[in-house]
């Protein structure tokens, strides 16, 4: 990974580097800047995949390059570094969409920690990407197949992933010399279980063209210039790509988008819901407008399925709610200070819903409150630990999570569990070190083997993030939780296999297996023999 330092002080990124030389990780430190406009001089040439950047810099500030820097270079990590007291400056990156923040001085182990989360994210990123590049390999057994996996690559990833597929594609390539504007329009249907009507189980694909004939007979009878594939990546998901003149008016196309819900729901008996991107200009960035379609269609879970949602690039002026203020930031601390976590809850569930009931708000401002909120635990916590993500997981799992959302409610629960983990965890973390608690799990693990032992029940009792505690548990051990819970379990039967008045499902049961047939195969699996083999033995 290649890697940038811009800061003003000669001295802070001398430092910054050699502490990153002695993380070990595999990254280059190609270059240095001592104040934004030089840092995007430059970007261009560099082509750094991380960066990171003071706030307060002269010339050009951080944030400030920051939004220039993302627009030349969307997919750039960033590391934002700010004294204690420039709180309001690291929030307002965090918006722009910054990975992480560290406090002055920077901690070595922080750092370490900070970089080891961008590699993780960047070598996914790859992997999505590489994957994306797969589906050209799938077996198909038709032409149609083979032209949903090139589309489904250019609106996944733009021309140049999809291999010039607006050329090769005759209906494209048609529409890309006739039309000016392009946007992107996602359909999802609601899942469905077949059989269903007339739809056997094994008519799957017949169901999807039904679906596809009721929305390009709708489009086409109105005269619309488009392509509609589905979306092989995505279950449940067809894109139509549109073509005009100009873009498309408003209020018309959503009556015929309105139209092709309810025919979907009167012939078929299925709900979807449509998202639309705004119009691009040229077909090798109909990727953005994917991209927006896709983030409309989050706002189901406010406003419910069934419906058509249109992107809104100016949705952040319609916030009015989605801001921690200073005061909200200071009664928030004063309760995590005092452990009240019956305050927090109350203050969590009005927020929310007074977020989520305001009737101009987008899931966008409920994801930027889970953020700030997010971020606010991680400051405070920053005062109390050097592993806050030990107890609150990452920026990542939550915004991970946030993708999967079916209802806004769940919202509140989710960020009650996260002040819960603090008050429950703050007397360990008073007492103990990060080792000395996953120590303390297990040795319950150990002693607790009868039980019906997993991630999220230990995690509940433990008060910590499950995702953050496998990792650190597999740093500890060798080996992640399930892998030891089930050698755990096995050596134990081992020994009671000893004894032979005890008969194979008295075993089982001793060591949190139900079923003696069960505990069985995982027994020859571990150990190469039965458990009647190994008592003979």
């Amino acid at each position: 990974m290649k890697l940038m330092i811009v800061d003003d002080e000669q001295l802070m990124r001398q430092g910054i580097r050699k502490k990153i030389q002695m993380t070990g990780l595999p990254v280059t430190v190609i270059t240095e800047a001592g104040d934004g406009m030089e840092a995007l001089a430059k970007l261009s040439e560099e082509r750094p995949d991380i960066v990171i950047t003071d706030i307060r810099m002269p010339r050009m500030d951080g944030l400030a390059f920051l939004q220039e820097a993302l627009r030349a270079m969307p997919e750039l990590q960033f590391i934002v570094v700010s004294g204690y007291g420039e709180f309001e400056y690291a929030r307002k990156a965090i918006q722009y969409g910054v990975t992480d923040y560290l406090l002055k001085p920077v901690d070595r182990d922080e750092l370490k920690e900070s970089l080891a989360r961008i590699i993780h994210k960047i070598e996914w990123r790859v992997r999505q990407q590489a994957l994306g590049e797969q589906v050209k390999h799938l077996q198909s057994r038709g032409e149609e197949s083979l032209r949903d996996q090139m589309l489904s690559k250019l609106i996944q990833y733009g021309e140049d992933a999809g291999q010039s597929a607006a050329d090769r594609d005759g209906r494209l390539q048609a529409m890309k010399a006739k039309c000016s504007h392009f946007a992107a329009v996602v359909f999802q249907l609601e899942p469905v279980a077949l059989p269903h009507l007339s739809f056997r189980p094994e008519d799957g694909k017949l169901l999807w063209f039904a679906v596809q004939n009721i929305i390009s007979t709708v489009l086409d009878a109105n005269g619309r210039e488009g392509v509609l594939f589905k979306h092989v990546m995505h279950e449940n998901e067809l894109v139509y790509v549109l073509g005009g003149h100009s873009p498309v008016e408003t209020e018309t196309f959503n009556r015929e988008l309105g139209e092709i819900l309810a025919g979907i729901r009167r012939h078929l008996k299925l709900e979807a819901t449509i998202g639309c991107g705004t119009a691009v200009r040229q077909m090798e960035v109909i990727q953005q407008s994917y991209q927006q379609a896709k983030q409309a269609l989050r706002n189901r879970i406010i406003y419910g399925t069934g419906r058509v949602y249109a992107a809104d690039t100016e949705y952040v002026k319609a916030a009015p709610h989605s801001v921690i203020s200073r005061e909200d930031e200071a009664f928030l601390l004063s309760c995590l200070n005092e452990c009240n976590a019956g305050a927090l809850n109350a203050w969590i569930g009005q927020r929310v819903e007074t977020i989520a009931t305001d009737g101009r708000v987008y899931f966008a401002h409920l994801e930027s409150f889970c953020v700030e909120f997010h971020l606010l635990l991680r400051k405070y916590l920053l005062t109390q630990t050097s592993i806050p993500e030990w107890i609150i997981g990452e920026l990542d799992d939550l915004l991970h999570w946030l993708q999967g959302l079916a209802n806004w409610r769940q919202i509140p629960e989710h960020l009650i569990e996260m002040v819960h983990n603090i008050v429950g965890h703050l007397y360990k973390l008073r007492h103990s070190s990060e080792y000395s608690a996953i120590d303390e799990v297990k040795l319950f693990i150990d002693q607790s083997l009868h039980e019906p032992l997993n991630l999220q029940m230990i995690a509940e009792r433990f008060y910590f993030h499950p995702s953050y505690f496998s990792r650190r548990f597999k740093e500890r051990f060798g080996e992640n939780f399930v892998n030891y819970l089930t050698n755990a379990r096995i050596r134990k039967s081992e020994l009671l296999l000893r004894d032979p008045n005890l008969k194979i499902q008295q075993v089982a049961e001793l060591v949190g297996f139900k079923d003696a047939a069960y505990f069985s195969s995982v027994f020859r699996k571990t150990t190469g023999m039965t458990p009647n083999q190994y008592r003979s033995s």
